[in-house]
């Protein structure tokens, strides 16, 4: 229910005196905070004017009048990410791709935004009042995800979470999702018809929602046809391709050849054929490999990796066109959009 259904005044915007305030100093203070200028202030001061804006949910108005009257013509695409290289990732690199041909076709801008979970509250881009909505793909446990979601429902700002299985009672956010899980349960199926009695899963370390649901939806898959496969995970440090090598490697020199590996993406699968490769194992005589999502680069390994293949371009595309729709209708189209993923047979089954 919103303040106005519930007969309560709108909640009036918090001020740079209100932040003064609360912290004890004079604005000027607090606007060289917010507009980086550390210089003048000492750290101590720094922290406590932070402290306050986060407490207060205070935001930067730009241009204040020209926000009354018209949009700024802008979104936010935000990843929060560990890694700096964000972008280098192609699911990532696709989905904003896929924005960006939406939203400059209604002569929309993006902003694109990597920020560390522990950095999300001090990000220019979350304290500064700039753009009309949000696109964010969270990573982390639930609830840290949770944390950062409530952050971007104080901002009071049309919001596209994606990638993201949980819903939000929110009614300015929207969920654009594909079918992970779906596509884990098409990877069981193919697998278990070959007989496959145990499965070695590679995953990055950081918690993506949407590898958490590739791997349940894996094991459902596994469960529902019956067999009893032994399903072990293993974690790469980073997501770049040494790394995950270095988690295959340990695995495989603790235990012995699993009948198939499957990469939580195309390129864990090819850096997990590229050792049994190396150390003369047949694929997929000997082990079976299985990716998932399908883009280009996967054509370049030998055999070519099975695979699912991922909506991610469409995804973004989606996205913009949501809040577009919110844009001029005031209201999302739908709560939640959730894409199909495809089957793709290879070699390496």
């Amino acid at each position: 229910m919103s303040d106005n259904d519930s007969g309560r005044a709108p909640r009036k915007r918090v001020t740079i005196k209100d932040v003064a305030k609360a912290a004890d100093v004079s604005p000027m203070t607090v606007s060289n905070v917010v507009n980086g200028k550390h210089q003048f202030v000492s750290e101590r001061t720094r922290k406590a004017v932070e402290r306050e804006i986060a407490r207060l949910n205070y935001r930067v108005q730009h241009s204040a009048r020209s926000l009354r009257v018209s949009r700024r013509r802008s979104v936010g695409m935000i990843f929060v990410d560990e890694s700096p290289s964000f972008l280098v990732d192609h699911f990532n690199a696709h989905v904003v791709a896929g924005l960006c041909n939406v939203l400059s076709t209604a002569d929309h801008t993006v902003t694109v935004q990597g920020i560390r979970a522990g950095q999300f509250n001090q990000s220019s881009i979350i304290r500064n009042f700039a753009v009309d909505g949000f696109c964010v793909v969270l990573s982390g446990p639930p609830d840290e995800r949770n944390a950062i979601l409530n952050s971007l429902i104080n901002l009071d700002q049309p919001l596209v979470l994606m990638q993201e299985p949980i819903a939000s009672p929110n009614q300015e956010t929207c969920i654009v999702r594909q079918d992970d899980a779906g596509g884990g349960r098409l990877l069981a199926d193919h697998l278990a018809a070959r007989r496959v009695g145990t499965v070695l899963v590679v995953v990055p370390s950081q918690n993506w929602p949407a590898i958490d649901q590739r791997v349940a939806g894996l094991r459902e898959g596994f469960l529902a046809a019956g067999g009893d496969v032994r399903i072990d995970v293993v974690h790469a440090e980073t997501e770049e391709f040494d790394s995950a090598r270095a988690a295959v490697i340990g695995y495989l020199d603790r235990h012995p050849l699993p009948d198939a590996i499957v990469g939580g993406n195309d390129r864990f699968a090819i850096a997990a054929m590229s050792i049994l490769l190396d150390r003369g194992i047949a694929v997929p005589e000997r082990v079976k490999i299985t990716g998932f999502n399908g883009f280009e680069q996967r054509r370049y390994a030998r055999p070519l990796v099975t695979t699912v293949i991922s909506s991610a371009y469409e995804l973004g595309e989606r996205a913009g066109q949501m809040l577009l729709t919110r844009f001029e209708e005031g209201r999302f189209p739908t709560r939640e959009l959730v894409l199909p993923v495809y089957f793709e047979l290879g070699e390496t089954t």
